[in-house]
């Protein structure tokens, strides 16, 4: 009970406890959580490995090819049946992601109401719906902002261009660099929209509606949400590397023998290199699963400290 307690989500936290609640509650919490969402991660796991397969084994093969000697080593239909099919895989993928972090949302929620996380009612998982359509409703409109962020880029980089600016190596390296401090200054005007974000996900009504109101009360807690989900990244962003390193030495390995094939050598890779890369990629996704799953609960106590906290105050 002191422990359920301790972990209760209204209550005021600082930096180092939001971070640690989180990781305790997630946790704490690991067999429910992977019960309830073993078949979804099957499912991730799997898009994942269809996307990387296609870009790695497919899309790195083009690239390099297209490099060395353009577009007459296909015909259009081809390769625009190949992009298609990346983007169809990159989008599968998204939607299992999207319906892989409904579950932890879920959980929280759970947690909101009942200060526990319930457990599965089925062995095959239980799918929590309203979350998945919150979740989907606020990736949609952060997925509109950040086109219109795009847009606004690529017109500085366009009048840039043309205005002559970039004509030398100096002014060039001076314009990317200004290019890399709009993009920090987007990201930190952007950042606040995590809290309404997490809010409405958690405890939201679906509705098309912007879910994005209380970027005030975001934009005065900042900081917490900046180091929260810094020291999140940092964390998933190394057990990611690691789990995602049989890609990397596999895609060196395909880059290479496609360059060395470009310039009229064998090709040299086993033939089941497809097979068991997709296999490395399959089984390194559904760890990576479990390994993103986690940021979410200390996001989700920095909420529930920005709520207390903006209780007080009244």
């Amino acid at each position: 009970m002191e422990k359920t307690e301790e972990l209760l989500l209204q209550k005021t936290r600082s930096i180092p406890a939001v971070i640690r609640d989180g990781y305790r509650l997630y946790t704490g919490n690991f067999k429910r959580l992977f019960r309830a969402s073993w078949i979804v991660a099957l499912i991730y796991a799997l898009c994942f490995a269809m996307m990387m397969s296609t870009l790695i084994n497919d899309m790195l093969g083009i690239i390099v090819l297209t490099t060395s000697y353009g577009l007459q080593t296909m015909t259009d239909t081809e390769f625009t049946t190949e992009f298609v099919k990346t983007g169809m895989s990159v989008l599968l993928f998204t939607v299992a992601m999207l319906a892989l972090a409904s579950y932890a949302f879920g959980a929280c929620a759970e947690h909101r109401q009942s200060g526990q996380i319930n457990r599965a009612a089925h062995w095959w998982g239980t799918f929590h719906l309203k979350p998945f359509l919150r979740l989907l409703i606020v990736s949609l409109w952060l997925t509109l902002i950040m086109l219109v962020v795009e847009a606004a880029f690529a017109a500085i980089i366009y009048g840039v261009v043309h205005a002559g600016i970039v004509d030398s190596l100096w002014k060039s390296l001076a314009t990317i660099a200004l290019l890399i401090i709009l993009v920090c200054v987007a990201g930190a005007f952007l950042l606040p929209l995590a809290y309404p974000a997490v809010r409405y996900v958690v405890s939201g009504t679906p509705s098309w509606k912007m879910p994005f109101k209380g970027y005030g009360v975001g934009l005065r807690h900042w900081s917490l949400l900046f180091v929260t989900m810094l020291v999140s990244s940092i964390v998933t962003g190394l057990l990611t590397f690691i789990c995602e390193l049989p890609a990397f030495v596999i895609g060196t390995a395909n880059a290479k023998a496609y360059a060395g094939s470009a310039m009229g050598d064998p090709l040299g890779l086993p033939e089941n290199m497809a097979l068991m890369a997709f296999l490395a990629f399959f089984i390194a996704g559904f760890v990576q699963a479990y390994v993103h799953l986690y940021s979410i609960f200390p996001l989700y106590y920095a909420y529930g400290s920005i709520e207390q906290q903006e209780q007080e105050l009244l």
